[in-house]
């Protein structure tokens, strides 16, 4: 009884917030073991190859290893959920690593994830002053500092790539020259490309309508909600949408303009 009532206690708080990202699923509530990554969704191929060059399927349930290359074709998706509260959505057309991952209970968590390319979204909890959570490409650094909602998008070839802050709050060290560093608010994304010597980088306020969009796609991912919309519709469009998308989206919106007015954006719009 005792242990039934702080997981009630637990969920209650967890839940408070209107931005937390939880996968609402049965599976969702099981509990990741400490230092672990585990695959809650995986759809497509999905391959893990580690140090030695031993290539793995990945399948539903498995454990990540640190330092392994994940590959997720072009048809594929991956979910993951990290012992530390985390999620990370992986979109088709993906390579990465996570380095480091460590969750030291009281001391905080280190996360480092390392992308080559691709399309990611990154669901925090609330961050401890000890949390250090990482997001590294060839182009720079991201530090996320805040519980919130994040993407990185990088098409492979390509030399640019675009970091939107959904939710929350991110610091951005570029990798080469001598580029200043660049915070990002909620509502705010950045593009980043190479200008030798140094990078270029520009920051500006994200559109309503694709941030909405953003949201709106994925509040429908089956194992990646934003709470509190627990059912998805039957059909999605045509008419004003659902009273509980409807109502996510606004508390989303409320906060943005919020944080919008307390911290303008970098440009000045």
């Amino acid at each position: 009884m005792r242990t039934l009532q702080r997981l009630l206690r637990f969920l209650s708080n967890s839940l408070r917030p209107c931005l937390l990202l939880v996968c609402l699923t049965p599976s969702a509530f099981g509990v990741v073991a400490r230092n672990e990554m585990e695959v809650v969704e995986v759809a497509g191929s999905v391959l893990e190859i580690d140090e030695r060059g031993a290539t793995l399927v990945v399948e539903s349930g498995a454990k990540i290893r640190r330092k392994a290359k994940i590959i997720v074709s072009a048809e594929a998706r991956l979910v993951l959920a990290l012992s530390n509260g985390a999620r990370v959505l992986v979109d088709g057309n993906s390579s990465f690593r996570v380095q480091a991952f460590e969750d030291r209970p009281g001391k905080g968590s280190l996360v480092d994830l390392r992308s080559d390319f691709g399309k990611f979204t990154f669901a925090l909890p609330r961050q401890g002053p000890s949390d250090v959570f990482l997001v590294r490409s060839p182009l720079g650094e991201q530090r996320l500092k805040s519980r919130g909602l994040y993407q990185l998008n990088a098409v492979e070839g390509a030399p640019a790539q675009q970091f939107i802050c959904l939710a929350g709050e991110t610091l951005f060290i570029p990798a080469q020259g001598d580029g200043q560093p660049v915070r990002l608010k909620t509502g705010e994304q950045l593009s980043a490309r190479p200008n030798l010597p140094s990078l270029a980088t520009s920051a500006e306020p994200i559109g309503a309508a694709e941030r909405r969009a953003i949201i709106q796609g994925l509040a429908y991912e089956r194992e990646f909600r934003v709470y509190p919309l627990e059912v998805a519709p039957s059909t999605i469009g045509g008419g004003s949408g659902s009273p509980a998308l409807e109502s996510v989206l606004a508390s989303i919106e409320e906060v943005v303009d919020r944080q919008t007015q307390l911290n303008p954006s970098p440009t000045g719009g």
